[in-house]
């Protein structure tokens, strides 16, 4: 492998992007305002009381695209985790991706579980192995449904994580991430012609090229960008399209969801270019702390807005405008996620965190 470029003075990690927290937060948001105005036609038409392109016949096609929100956030997270990772020891690893994501999502898994045993919901309740199961943010290998659909993102953070901490454990490098870009890469190539489940569990390919290109990304911004580097996003843009347009192993279901192929690619590209933009630091002036404060408000406002959000739509779909209404419950379930990450999140995660680094560890090698 060819020696790695020098690093870029002043980008050497233990700064805060303040663009990607905005980024991250826009991301959340698009997926809210997906479920509340651009889901399926016919699928989720129980939620109006009628199809969303008769609720909203003009703005449901464009709020359809907010699907792939999760998508920018992957790549987002291929940044982060990439740059956050840099010189920490194993141990520093796991305490910072244990109290960074668990605190929020207990209390997510709760207050949802709360919520949907005592209201009368379209969801129905969760029984107590589904809630112990989704607990553990391990429901998906264990074969349990998830009691949010939108926890199905946490396996394929779980298994990133899980691939980085190797990396970790051996030293970060540029050499060595390079080398998880390719052979991640590989793996999500092959993993369909495999037909495994098990393979396909672990390897995420259709999720797998946002992670790819944003540890590229990284790699980028930290020591400058290089045809190789080109190389490994050019090709995770190609699989992400492609899993993207298949007709099956994909994330979209065609058959509820049929977008011109021109707006999808050009939607994709977007999130791509706009990751790139930091990469190549055009927007390192951007420093403004409501960026970053709105960062902080992404995980619980992506993890709430669900089952909450959707089940206050159909109970007061009817009685008020459905723009007023969804502007309502958007705003209303933005300063939840603010009480929430302030008072309840923010003293827990430092709990976790203090427990965690108090612990002994020894016989571990961390």
């Amino acid at each position: 492998m060819p020696k790695p470029p020098s690093p870029v003075p002043g980008r050497q990690g233990g700064e805060r992007l303040a663009v990607l927290d905005g980024l991250r937060f826009a991301a959340a948001l698009s997926v809210v305002l997906f479920h509340f105005l651009g889901q399926a036609p016919e699928t989720f038409r129980w939620i109006w009381g009628q199809p969303y392109e008769r609720v909203f016949p003009v703005a449901h096609g464009y709020f359809a695209f907010g699907r792939l929100g999760v998508e920018l956030f992957f790549l987002i997270s291929g940044f982060v985790i990439a740059m956050s990772g840099w010189g920490r020891t194993p141990r520093e690893f796991f305490v910072s991706r244990v109290s960074r994501l668990y605190p929020m999502y207990w209390i997510a898994v709760l207050l949802t579980a709360a919520f949907l045993t005592v209201a009368d919901t379209p969801f129905g309740r969760p029984g107590l192995r589904t809630v112990i199961a989704n607990l553990t943010m391990l429901q998906t290998p264990l074969g349990v449904e998830n009691l949010d659909s939108v926890y199905w993102t946490l396996w394929p953070e779980l298994c990133f994580y899980l691939m980085f901490a190797v990396v970790v454990w051996r030293g970060v490098t540029y050499q060595r991430v390079v080398l998880l870009c390719g052979l991640w890469t590989l793996a999500a190539a092959l993993a369909p012609a495999a037909d495994n489940d098990l393979v396909t569990l672990l390897v995420n390919p259709v999720s797998a090229p946002y992670f790819i290109a944003g540890m590229a990304f990284h790699l980028m911004y930290r020591f400058r960008p290089s045809p190789l580097l080109w190389g490994i996003v050019a090709m995770s843009w190609l699989l992400a399209v492609q899993f993207l347009l298949a007709p099956a192993r994909g994330r979209i279901d065609w058959t509820a969801w049929s977008p011109a192929k021109g707006w999808l690619l050009l939607a994709v590209s977007t999130c791509f270019l706009l990751v790139a933009a930091v990469a190549l630091g055009w927007t390192r002036r951007i420093r403004w702390r409501r960026l970053s404060t709105a960062g902080t408000l992404t995980f619980p406002l992506y993890l709430i807005h669900d089952s909450l959000g959707v089940s206050l739509t159909h109970a007061l779909s009817g009685r008020i405008s459905p723009w007023a209404l969804v502007a309502l419950l958007t705003s209303a379930l933005v300063a939840l996620s603010y009480v929430l990450q302030r008072y309840a999140e923010r003293p827990l995660a430092v709990a976790v965190r203090r427990s965690l680094n108090s612990a002994s560890w020894k016989g571990a090698g961390w």
